[in-house]
């Protein structure tokens, strides 16, 4: 069970710095966007953390949750083909049955039709 978990918390922070990545690369990203976005996945690679990243799993919850913090106020820039881009690249990186996080579905699907 805690492997799942790991799992899926690994998952999902994968999928939120894959969405903000993508969001950067995008021209239509204001300049405040890109720096808080810069901040975000520079927190997630500079090796002090709040939490430290070899404690079994709490060292990545503040990483996600600086990850979380960044996309929430970038939401509505979160286009239908960055979501698809993110998906495919999960796919491939965790395999066609990898429980895809909820954010990254298109919206026309649920989690409920699989």
């Amino acid at each position: 069970m805690l492997q799942r978990v790991c799992s899926k918390a690994g998952l999902d922070l994968v999928s939120r710095a894959l969405q903000l990545y993508y969001l950067a690369r995008s021209p239509d990203i204001p300049a405040w966007a890109k720096a808080s976005i810069f901040a975000a996945l520079g927190y997630l690679v500079v090796t002090p953390d709040a939490v430290p990243d070899i404690t079994p799993v709490l060292g990545f919850v503040d990483d996600l949750a600086v990850l979380t913090s960044a996309l929430a106020g970038l939401s509505g820039y979160v286009s239908p083909e960055i979501r698809a881009k993110v998906m495919v690249k999960l796919q491939d990186w965790f395999g066609e049955d990898a429980e895809i996080p909820p954010q990254n579905l298109p919206e026309s699907r649920t989690l409920n039709e699989t």
